[in-house]
């Protein structure tokens, strides 16, 4: 008796019609933020954050899945987070500030505590005991209390300037998001030469330049634009954030490179067409976002 044949494997979409769904999602996204600015509504920028916070977070913590016996880790990992974003919303509706820092402190003590706590349930498995309680902890800090400081910014208030921080949460995305879409069409159209193709085949350094590029037009239109709205940043220190939220950014992309590759996927989801996950979109903030709140504090407070 033969063998049945062999599936035929699944035929890779077109770079056409890659760019055409990233396009179509990035618009929808960028349509989104728009309105969000347009009503100038803190509520539903608020909402938008939170939803990508947690959204990211249940996906880390579905990466990990391959861990059947992980599975209470990672359900307490996305109670913490869920526990983080209700607090956060609540005390911003409440108290019209930025949310105290003892929120993020408490959300990493839950995640070490819980994580211990869940080992004593069970005899302990060596290094693969210690590696559940890592992810955990790492969890929360990566997805959670990272991108937590989006919130801080929208409610950011420099010393002696009478503004919000609605328009740095404006200037944090688009440098970030620019980048990206700078690395992606450059690498699309002239990459050649491979980054590091032992964590991303598809980055090229030719992409690294489009990033650097992105992020200075990101920030030229910005200054060029709405100067005043998001003072404290001039154009020394728009010069400078630039390229560092630029390299931070494709840190970011990396990292969740690096993330992917242990697991052994492609894409953490498939919730965007042409860009796949929540974690694959939100990557580059999770890292960005602490750096730019750290420098604004630096230089207006």
């Amino acid at each position: 008796m033969s063998e049945p044949a062999a599936a035929a494997p699944p035929i890779a979409p077109s770079k056409r019609r890659v760019f055409a769904s990233r396009l179509f999602s990035t618009l929808m996204l960028w349509a989104l933020l728009a309105v969000a600015f347009q009503w100038k509504s803190n509520l539903l920028l608020l909402a938008i954050t939170g939803f990508f916070g947690v959204a990211g977070a249940v996906e880390y913590y579905r990466l990990l899945r391959v861990d059947v016996h992980a599975r209470s880790f990672n359900i307490l990992g996305s109670i913490i987070c869920l526990a983080y974003w209700g607090s956060v919303i609540w005390w911003t509706t409440r108290h019209h500030t930025e949310p105290p820092m003892w929120l993020d402190l408490a959300a990493l003590t839950a995640s070490v505590h819980g994580s211990f706590l869940l080992c004593y349930r069970h005899q302990l498995e060596g290094a693969l005991t210690l590696q559940r309680i890592f992810n955990t902890v790492f969890g929360v800090v990566y997805t959670v209390i990272f991108f937590g400081f989006i919130v801080r910014l929208m409610y950011f208030q420099p010393d002696g300037i009478g503004i919000t921080g609605f328009f740095l949460v404006l200037f944090l995305i688009m440098v970030t998001k620019f980048s990206d879409m700078g690395a992606y069409a450059f690498g699309v159209v002239l990459g050649k030469h491979k980054m590091i193709p032992h964590i991303s085949p598809a980055k090229s350094w030719e992409g690294f330049v489009g990033a650097f590029v992105g992020s200075f037009v990101a920030a030229i239109i910005l200054l060029l634009a709405i100067p005043e709205k998001i003072a404290p940043i001039g154009w020394l220190h728009g010069m400078i954030l630039a390229p560092v939220l630029c390299a931070t950014a494709v840190t970011g992309d990396l990292a969740e490179s690096v993330l992917k590759r242990c697991v052994a996927i492609k894409d953490s989801g498939h919730k965007l067409p042409g860009i796949g996950g929540i974690l694959d979109l939100t990557d580059s903030l999770l890292f960005t976002a602490p750096v730019f709140y750290f420098y604004l504090s630096a230089i207006a407070r």
